[in-house]
């Protein structure tokens, strides 16, 4: 009755790339110690393929300044958007099974629901090889998901570049030329720049998200000054604890360090001085008995002022009573 085979109901490279993606994600779970990790898996793989897979397209598009109209759908870029479909279904399938509290409602299920839509309508009209160009876009979400998997990959200023380059500055350009060359690309629709328009607020917002957390982090590190008397304890921000907690850390700690020495040289050093110069007189005043003795076995008197003079006689050692 229904004359459908199941290639045309189902793309091979949708169902090879499918079960490439769950089989792969099977493999690298195990090495992964949290469910946040293991959520960024499929993300890693799906956006470091479809980055590449676009770079030539990329390449193109900059060397021809903005010229859409070179570039044409092939097997491979209508190969690229299955696998992007693929992508979608498989991460929701797993996100259900093994990293549900990771899938929410609008970067989740809203998010890859309408990009199969998507994905599905540009494959259908034979725009392929315009998705498989945005996939350029791709690349920041490469560098957040590969810092994801393990942070000494994080880098929130080749992230925040990046998003910029591509999802603000490059969206736009690849709008405007969409609809400036739709007579000969698109064939007069403008659907492909109406679906860019729709998506930019959305990437604009998720920018302004990075700005505010770049400008609420720089506010969380700056150190305080310490003082004079006080002592305050140092906050350590999450994720960034050793390097920058350290480097205004130690300071403080060497300020507190010197209002201590002060104390003590305030306190104790004046006692001890104190009772240094009690000693100090007390054995001055028992030394002029013990000079005159010792002046007196040697033959010298010491007169009053100061200085020894010889006498006539030396008493004998006999008639010296010490």
């Amino acid at each position: 009755m229904f004359d459908v085979s199941i290639e045309d109901a189902i793309p091979p490279a949708f169902l090879y790339s499918f079960l490439a993606l769950i089989v792969s994600y099977h493999i690298f779970a195990p090495l992964c110690s949290t469910v946040k990790q293991r959520s960024w898996i499929l993300t890693t793989i799906s956006s470091a393929a479809m980055s590449l897979s676009s770079l030539p397209l990329f390449f193109h598009y900059v060397s021809s300044r903005g010229d859409l109209r070179e570039i044409k759908s092939t097997p491979w870029t209508e190969n690229t958007g299955r696998f992007f479909q693929a992508y979608l279904v498989a991460d929701l399938l797993m996100g259900m099974m093994y990293y549900r509290s990771k899938v929410n409602l609008l970067t989740g299920w809203f998010h890859h629901t309408v990009y199969i839509f998507i994905v599905e309508y540009s494959c259908r009209m034979g725009w392929s090889h315009l998705f498989a160009l945005c996939a350029v876009m791709e690349v920041p979400t490469f560098v957040l998901a590969i810092a994801s998997l393990n942070s000494r990959f994080r880098s929130d200023v080749i992230f925040a570049l990046s998003f910029f380059a591509t999802r603000i500055v490059l969206h736009i350009f690849l709008c405007a030329s969409m609809v400036a060359s739709r007579h000969s690309v698109t064939n007069d629709s403008f659907g492909p720049g109406v679906i860019m328009a729709c998506i930019f607020p959305l990437h604009a917002f998720w920018f302004y998200g990075c700005l505010k957390g770049f400008v609420k982090r720089a506010k969380f590190v700056r150190p305080q000054p310490v003082k004079q008397g006080t002592v305050t304890a140092s906050p350590i921000p999450s994720g960034f604890t050793s390097l920058r907690a350290r480097s205004w850390t130690l300071p403080r700690r060497r300020g507190s360090l010197r209002q201590a020495v002060r104390a003590w040289d305030r306190f104790e050093l004046r006692k001890a001085a104190g009772r240094f110069g009690d000693a100090q007189r007390r054995l001055r005043a028992t030394l002029p008995v013990a000079r005159e003795r010792v002046y007196a076995y040697v033959g010298l008197e010491w007169p009053p002022s100061g200085e020894p003079q010889r006498t006539g006689a030396v008493k004998t050692e006999s008639s010296f009573v010490i």
